[in-house]
């Protein structure tokens, strides 16, 4: 690591009363979680929002099968 840099993280460790090693931990732990979150969220781009959008405000009429299920099972609410 940079002098420099490694000079910063300490400082900064310091301002919070904890160690280089525990800072940089929960650092990276935070990071990776930022990172994981961001690829588990789905975006819809262009066309697919739009008929997202739709189905959402207006939903087609549900299947026959969808209408048989929900006939011979309980639901909960």
């Amino acid at each position: 690591m940079d002098p420099h840099l490694k000079k910063e993280v300490e400082e900064a460790a310091a301002l919070l009363g904890t160690t280089f090693t525990a800072f940089a931990t929960q650092a990276l732990v935070e990071r990776a979680r930022e990172v994981r979150l961001t690829h588990s969220v789905t975006t819809l781009a262009g066309d697919a929002a739009s008929e997202f959008a739709k189905l959402v405000i207006d939903p087609p009429e549900p299947s026959e099968s969808l209408r048989t299920t929900l006939a011979t099972r309980k639901i909960e609410v």
